[in-house]
C-alpha cells in the first residue's frame, strides 16, 4: 500500500470517529487502535489531534468538491455545469453520513465570514470552479456580461445557504421542485 493510500486510510478512520464521537471524545489513540496502528506511527501523518481533524476533513471536503466538480464537468451548457455542481454537492451529503455528522456536529465548517474559515482555500477553489463556468458561459454567450467574482460569491453563498438550511436548520427540508425554482430564477431573472 502506498503512502498516499495509507494517508487516506487514517482519514477514513479519523473521520468515522470523529463523526461518531465529536472531536473532543476522540483520542488519538482511539484513531491509532482503529487502524492496527501505534499511536507514534499515527503521529507520522499528523501532528496533533488537531492537526489531523483538520486534514482528514479538508480531505473530505475535496473529495466533495471534486465529485461535484466531475459531474459538472459531464455537461454541456454552462447553466447545466452550474445546476450539477450545486445539486451533485447537495446530494452528496446524503450518500456521505459521515462528513454530513461532521457537519452537523461542527457548525464552523460553514463559517459567516472569510476571517474565520478554516477551509478558505478550498472554499476559495468552489468559488473559482464557479467563475470558471461562468466565464465560460459569457465567451459562449450563454449569459450576458456581469462582474464575474461578485456572481460566483452570490452562487457560492445560496450553495452554502441550501446546505445549511437542509443539514444544520431542524424543519422542512427544501423539495427539489422548490430548489429548481430557485436555481431557474438564478439563472433567468424575474423578467418575463
Amino acid at each position: 500500500m502506498g503512502k498516499e493510500e495509507k494517508r487516506q486510510r487514517v482519514y477514513e478512520a479519523a473521520l468515522q470517529l470523529f463523526s461518531r464521537y465529536g472531536f473532543k471524545k476522540t483520542t488519538v489513540e482511539d484513531i491509532a487502535d482503529a487502524l492496527g496502528m501505534t499511536k507514534g506511527n499515527l503521529y507520522l501523518y499528523a501532528r496533533n489531534k488537531q492537526d489531523l481533524y483538520e486534514s482528514a476533513v479538508a480531505w473530505a471536503l475535496r473529495s466533495w468538491q471534486q465529485r461535484s466538480r466531475a459531474a459538472a464537468d459531464e455537461e454541456e451548457s454552462c447553466a447545466a455545469k452550474i445546476y450539477a455542481y450545486f445539486f451533485t454537492g447537495y446530494q452528496y451529503l446524503e450518500l456521505d453520513p459521515v462528513l454530513r455528522n461532521l457537519i452537523i456536529n461542527d457548525q464552523s465548517l460553514f463559517p459567516l465570514t472569510e476571517s474565520g474559515d478554516r477551509f478558505y482555500e478550498i472554499n476559495r477553489e468552489s468559488r473559482l470552479i464557479l467563475q470558471k463556468y461562468l466565464v465560460e458561459g459569457i465567451k459562449n454567450q450563454e449569459f450576458r456580461p456581469f462582474e464575474v467574482e461578485g456572481v460566483a460569491e452570490l452562487l457560492y453563498s445560496f450553495y452554502v445557504m441550501l446546505v445549511i438550511k437542509r443539514y444544520l436548520v431542524p424543519g422542512e427540508v427544501p423539495s427539489q421542485q422548490s430548489l429548481d425554482t430557485a436555481f431557474d430564477l438564478i439563472l433567468n431573472g424575474l423578467h418575463a
